[in-house]
């Protein structure tokens, strides 16, 4: 499968995880380092494909790619989180939708040497236009340092994909993935017992809860509602793992711009279930909200017919 079509089912992937989560799940976790830190260490899951690993990184260089591509990524996400626990989403995701992948065509650029032919680079910039079209909404404008989270993390994001991409070219895609998630829990374990040992603290006590007395004043998740949580945090692993497999085959910059689909997505979904709209996209869809959205569907097309 080529790396366009692995990056669109990818994305759709995360897309259909997003909605999951914004309309069934809440926040559990009063720091962002904690949910960070638990994602990365459910990296080292990886560990069961070893014994499939044909090739590995080989030089010391290699390895040390891995180990920024694993650890940015962590850490990346602990400054998105950030950002979106001080902003709706609707303003955090814009800023950092639209910075990672020209982040990521600047460092693969400088580092990879990739250059983009003409149509391609028209079809990036719509991809880049649609995202921000996408998600945009009508909340408020968010603070300077919930604009400086979302940059830092769009650089780290960008930072991962690319030196992830140099991992891959190096080992194949199944043992510079492998390498680069073992990274991305060793730094989460770090994150835990070392930077935020808070965080660390609330991850242990979801093992571990207190024991309350009264539980009738707590509102219990219906089966349902537990399907569906297992079921998008499937799909967010099965998008997270097809985006890598394209970044490893095709451009980072180019993967990383296909996002818009994800967006494109949540807008068609929002459309089919109207009700939803607010949770979906932080917004209802009123005339000039749903004119701008479908002409950003239809800047979305063209920039996939671009790349295609």
């Amino acid at each position: 499968m080529s790396w366009f079509f692995l990056a669109i089912i990818g994305h759709l992937s995360n897309g259909v995880a997003f909605a999951i989560d914004k309309i069934l799940l809440k926040s559990a976790f009063s720091r962002s380092a904690t949910y960070a830190g638990i994602v990365g260490l459910l990296s080292a899951l990886v560990v069961l494909g070893v014994p499939f690993v044909r090739f590995w990184p080989v030089t010391g260089g290699d390895w040390f790619l891995a180990a920024i591509s694993g650890a940015s990524f962590i850490f990346a996400l602990w400054a998105f989180f950030a950002a979106l626990a001080r902003a709706e989403a609707t303003r955090v995701v814009p800023i950092v939708g639209s910075l990672i992948p020209i982040f990521t065509l600047a460092g693969s650029f400088a580092f990879l040497a990739e250059r983009l032919a003409d149509k391609t680079f028209i079809g990036f910039g719509l991809l880049i236009l649609a995202t921000v079209l996408l998600s945009s909404g009508k909340s408020g404008r968010p603070s300077g340092q919930t604009i400086w989270l979302g940059v830092t993390a769009a650089i780290l994001f960008a930072v991962s994909s690319v030196s992830g991409k140099a991992v891959y070219g190096a080992a194949g895609f199944l043992g510079g993935f492998i390498a680069t998630r073992l990274f991305a829990a060793l730094a989460a374990l770090l994150l835990l017992t070392v930077i935020d040992r808070k965080a660390g603290a609330e991850a242990m006590s979801i093992i571990h809860p207190e024991k309350r007395g009264d539980t009738s004043k707590h509102k219990q998740p219906g089966k349902m509602a537990g399907i569906l949580a297992i079921v998008g945090q499937c799909m967010g692993a099965l998008g997270f793992v097809l985006v890598q497999w394209g970044i490893s085959q095709g451009s980072p910059s180019l993967v990383n711009a296909l996002q818009a689909v994800q967006y494109a997505f949540l807008v068609i979904l929002a459309l089919a279930l109207n009700k939803r709209a607010p949770q979906l996209l932080g917004e209802h869809l009123d005339r000039k909200a749903l004119a701008i959205k479908i002409s950003a569907l239809v800047v979305t097309a063209a920039g996939m017919y671009l790349l295609v």
